[in-house]
């Protein structure tokens, strides 16, 4: 198995000195870099795409869904970013963002950060949300499967050590606008299983103009 981890393309909320804004849409370099990416998944195997339900990833994801013959994408709650105690938007707002976005359920205004934990920023809790999301896809998709997670810089620290099978580490893990991390996962002949880091924060896809964001680095 490979889960493919990329972070969504550039927000409003990512250029510097931008008033901070809940559900921040991709800036239009967002949009490009968005593009780029999908341009790079097309000639991947790709069988699942999850993402978050926030605007920015909607449509990061989406850019890969249209590279690859609109290929449905599954919205997980649980891959939000740190923190997140504002509503998201409904499923119905989510294709204007995403047109392939499958039906997923609605959290009341208001109630989001509570319904599902999510505004929790407790370390261990977080580890232990992003434990679930890894052991859910390993759970649900086939060995061979490859499947793509749109997610956010800071909650992407959490899915990097879950799937790495690390303890929070007491370091940042770089993540650019875009970015692609591939972990692999092999059963040998043996019966043992191989875990394999194939890449981290890879931009290759993108051109100097876009590859270098001017944000810092942990603003979502």
């Amino acid at each position: 198995m490979n889960i493919i981890l990329v972070r969504h393309g550039e927000s409003v909320n990512n250029v510097p000195g931008a008033v901070w804004r809940p559900d921040p849409d991709l800036t239009p370099r967002g949009l490009e870099q968005a593009r780029l990416l999908g341009k790079r998944c097309e000639g991947m195997a790709i069988d699942a795409i999850l993402c978050s339900p926030t605007l920015r990833t909607l449509r990061t994801a989406n850019e890969i869904s249209i590279r690859k013959n609109n290929m449905p994408v599954q919205v997980l709650h649980e891959l939000v970013e740190v923190g997140t105690d504002y509503s998201i938007r409904s499923h119905a707002r989510a294709l204007e963002a995403c047109p392939a976005v499958l039906p997923y359920e609605n959290v009341p205004v208001g109630d989001y950060g509570d319904a599902y934990g999510l505004a929790v920023k407790d370390p261990l809790y977080l580890q232990s949300r992003a434990c679930r999301v890894i052991s859910r896809v390993r759970q649900t998709f086939a060995q061979d499967a490859s499947v793509v997670l749109v997610a956010h810089v800071g909650f992407n620290q959490y899915l990097l050590a879950a799937a790495l099978w690390m303890s929070r580490p007491g370091f940042k893990f770089l993540q650019d606008n875009t970015c692609m991390n591939i972990i692999n996962y092999n059963l040998g002949e043996d019966g043992r299983e191989t875990t394999r880091l194939v890449m981290m924060n890879d931009t290759s896809h993108l051109n100097n103009q876009l590859s270098q964001s001017d944000a810092p680095p942990m603003k979502h």
